[in-house]
This record gives C-alpha cells, sequence and structure tokens, in this order.
C-alpha cells in the first residue's frame, strides 16, 4: 500500500487526475472504474480539462461501480451523475461506458473479466466506512457483484430517503454494487479522502480491525492500493 498526504484538495485532486491520465494514455485498451461523490469530482474535472486539448480516447472505457435505479429509465443514479459531471463533458463513447444494473449485476464481473480486468478503481471513502456500495451490515467480504435491500432500519437508508427526493422519486427496494471480490480483482485501486470528517474512518481502513462493519478495513488487502489524503485526512495517522 502506498499512501500519499498532501496539504490540500486541490493538491490531491491533482495527484489523482495524474493517475488516471497516465491510464489513459496507455497505447491499448484502458478499463476504469468510476463511482461519484466529492472526492473524485475535482480530479474528473482536470482531466476533461486535458482531455479538451488531446485526442479523443477511444481506448478509455469506464465502469460504474454501483448504481441504484431510477424510474422511467433504464439508468441508475450512479449512471446519471457521472453524466453530468464525467462521461458527456469528457465525451466518452456511449459503447465505451459499461453500467452496472439490476439487470445485469449477476454478469457484471465476468463482463469486466471478458473485458480484460479493470486497471485502475477510483474510490473514496464514507465516513461510516463505506465504499462503493458496500455499506455497514449488509457487506459481505466474499462477495462478487450483489443486490442489497433498502431498508429504513439500516443506519444508512437516509442517504438514500435524501439522494431520491432530489429526483422527487420513491425510494426504491434495493440497488446493486460491485463487492468486496470484485474491487480486489482490480489490478490498481485509488483510493481519495479529503476533509477532516473522513480522519477517523481512514484511520480505521488503515490501522482498525478487519471486519464487515467497516467494509473499507478490506481495502487494505489489496496488492497495489494507492492512498491519496489531504492534510485534514490523514490527520489521525501521521
Amino acid at each position: 500500500m502506498k499512501i500519499t498526504t498532501v496539504k490540500t484538495y486541490e493538491a490531491m485532486s491533482e495527484l489523482a487526475a495524474a493517475t488516471i491520465w497516465s491510464k489513459m494514455n496507455s497505447d491499448r485498451r484502458v478499463n476504469c472504474g468510476v463511482t461519484i461523490g466529492a472526492a473524485p469530482k475535482r480530479a474528473y474535472e482536470l482531466v476533461i480539462e486535458r482531455m479538451k486539448c488531446n485526442k479523443h480516447y477511444s481506448n478509455f472505457h469506464v465502469y460504474t461501480l454501483d448504481g441504484s435505479p431510477l424510474e422511467h429509465t433504464q439508468h441508475t443514479t450512479t449512471y446519471a451523475e457521472m453524466k453530468k459531471i464525467f462521461f458527456e463533458p469528457a465525451r466518452i463513447k456511449e459503447e465505451n461506458i459499461h453500467e452496472i444494473t439490476l439487470q445485469n449485476y449477476s454478469m457484471f464481473d465476468q463482463q469486466i473479466e471478458d473485458d480484460g480486468g479493470l486497471d485502475l478503481v477510483i474510490i473514496g471513502l464514507g465516513s461510516d466506512g463505506r465504499f462503493c456500495g458496500n455499506l455497514t451490515q449488509t457487506t459481505d467480504f466474499n462477495s462478487l457483484a450483489y443486490e442489497v435491500e433498502i431498508k429504513p432500519d439500516y443506519p444508512w437508508y437516509e442517504f438514500f430517503a435524501e439522494l431520491y427526493r432530489s429526483y422527487n422519486q420513491a425510494v426504491p427496494k434495493s440497488f446493486v454494487t460491485l463487492g468486496p471480490l470484485s474491487i480486489m480483482k482490480a489490478k490498481e485501486v485509488l483510493l481519495i479522502a479529503h476533509g477532516d470528517n473522513k480522519a477517523e474512518a481512514l484511520a480505521k481502513m488503515l490501522k482498525g480491525p478487519l471486519t464487515e462493519d467497516f467494509p473499507a478495513s478490506f481495502l487494505r488487502q489489496h496488492s497495489n492500493i494507492t492512498v491519496i489524503a489531504d492534510e485534514d485526512a490523514a490527520k489521525l495517522i501521521s
């Protein structure tokens, strides 16, 4: 594991963007797992700025890591958000976008494998230890892609309630996510953490017990994971 601490969110984003950019400039197909959130948002913007001055990257394929369904569409909330902040501004062709959904999640790991595997996975870190859609009380460390019921008694239910209020839709019955074993198959994982509200979570991820109650603890078992954190997020590990 490589841990890099920088002073600011902007510096963190620049490093993350450089990692993504270096993969994109390979002379072969590159498969990148992407997720939404404040942590990677600026990194995506910096990648988009570089892409505007260069050729179209037809070798660059993106895979959503999780998603919950939207009414009146085949797409998920993750796809909808990524389309706004990355897919459309980066002019990524539709055939290069691969979305995990309720309809295909049971075959998604095999699709990724058939496509050559994920070269890079970009993820944030939840203050409760979540990563992708691997959440407290529903994560199984032995899982590939799986479906998760959304129940009001789960501690993270309000996250979905707030999300769907923004879409003026009812909370669905379930969502899907790549599981811990799916992420372990990726060739490289880039985890981005910023803000003092992530300091305790980052410390637990790196030094706490390995437990499904704190899903991100599983990530430190990956053989090629890089953590980039700003000083606020890293204050408990330095």
